[in-house]
């Protein structure tokens, strides 16, 4: 089913802005392409906003040797679409994701799961492809010798997400449905076996993967418990939410008779010019490690790129260590607590907040099965110098300009 060049460019589109909607990707992470002959694809541009993109900055690739048309640099891992092509001629849609159960396998050192009845279009297994940094001939290599050997339609990346693929966009949407699917099942399935446990509980599960006592583990929103509420600067000050109401707080305001949370954001704003927006996340594996009290270091890419090189964790009695940890992180752990996700723009507060989210699942979930190995910390430099000089900026300047990022 080959494609005109215009229906493949806006079967593209679509597919990126699902991807987003999806929440199988974060900011400009994840790539998507269709195969419009037996020649070449059409693929996303590199360090684009899916919601800023039109027909125009797509790129079409040859598959034989990735070489481009125009001005505009397609996706660094149009590498791994090109595999898929060569090796299986009737796929015409590829989709790379980071979504969240596949990473935490992608976070292990499993070489396979199994994949059941219930997920036909796995093939009854899916294959993790070895590891290699973003964009490189290694990781094309690693994901090529997965994909030869795959039955299914998708692989998991080491270290990074997901390859799925298919006849079509929906078909392929459907891989990557059954493929979080399988994954969360034999997580859960695996944890249910390791514990003795009955059913499954977040806070449970987090428990017994990090050694911790469950009853300590109370869900965050038990009384006593904080919420650091979101904020946004403006002006010389900042607008805060408890999330019932806003506040605006300007830099030199008495703030008798607000909560304490609200000193905080001001302190972390005056260490931290470049911040412009705060969100408090405190999912059950974020509290969990914040009651662990561990410092987070990356198990996947995306967090080495977007967050930094480790998350430390801060007791909340000192706000000033708790800025200093955001110099050179979009996050901090507080302990017994959550985390505060830091970013230069909402958008890209809320991007840190997901990826640290699923970071910490996914050290959760990797616990399971054995020591964890986080990704080399050079290679970690690597990626975190490349994504601050190249790719972040360029998100932010499309970004404002076609209303993608404020």
């Amino acid at each position: 089913m080959l494609m005109e060049l215009d229906q493949a460019k806006r079967a593209v589109l679509a597919a990126g802005i699902k991807l987003v909607e999806s929440g199988l990707i974060a900011r400009t992470w994840g790539n998507v392409s269709c195969r419009v002959d037996t020649d070449s694809f059409v693929i996303t541009p590199s360090g684009r906003s899916y919601q800023s993109l039109s027909a125009a900055d797509l790129v079409r690739v040859r598959i034989d040797d990735l070489s481009y048309e125009g001005g505009i640099k397609p996706s660094s891992e149009r590498g791994i679409h090109a595999e898929v092509y060569k090796l299986f001629p009737g796929i015409n849609f590829v989709i790379h994701t980071h979504q969240e159960n596949a990473s935490v396998i992608a976070a292990t050192g499993l070489a396979e799961i199994p994949a059941g009845p219930d997920y036909p279009a796995l093939g009854g297994a899916v294959l993790c492809a070895g590891y290699g940094l973003p964009g490189t001939k290694r990781l094309w290599k690693k994901v090529r010798q997965a994909l030869e050997k795959t039955k299914g339609k998708a692989v998991i990346m080491k270290h990074h997400g997901a390859l799925c693929f298919g006849v079509d966009a929906k078909e392929t949407f459907t891989v990557a449905t059954q493929l979080e699917e399988a994954c969360a099942h034999f997580l859960i399935d695996h944890y249910l076996k390791r514990s003795g446990a009955t059913e499954y509980d977040p806070y449970a599960m987090a428990a017994f993967a990090l050694g911790l006592d469950k009853q300590s583990l109370r869900p965050p929103h038990s009384a006593g418990r904080k919420a650091y509420g979101n904020s946004r600067r403006q002006g010389s000050g900042f607008i805060w939410s408890d999330g019932a109401q806003e506040r605006e707080i300007t830099e030199a305001q008495d703030l008798t008779g607000l909560p304490a949370e609200a000193e905080l954001h001001r302190i972390i704003y005056r260490h931290n010019p470049g911040i412009k927006a705060i969100i408090f996340k405190n999912t059950p594996g974020l509290f969990a490690l914040s009651a662990a009290g561990l410092t987070l270091k990356p198990l996947l890419d995306d967090f080495a790129q977007i967050i930094g090189l480790q998350v430390r964790t801060v007791a909340p009695d000192d706000p000033d260590r708790i800025a200093r940890a955001l110099r050179n992180s979009a996050a901090v752990l507080i302990k017994d607590t959550g985390a505060l996700c830091c970013g230069v723009s909402e958008d890209d507060a809320a991007a840190a907040g997901m990826i640290l989210q699923k970071a910490a699942k996914a050290l959760i979930g990797a616990s399971l099965f054995g020591p964890v190995h986080p990704i080399n910390p050079l290679e970690c430099m690597i990626m975190r110098y490349v994504y601050l000089t190249k790719y972040a900026k360029q998100a932010l300047v499309y970004g404002a300009e076609n209303g993608g990022h404020r």
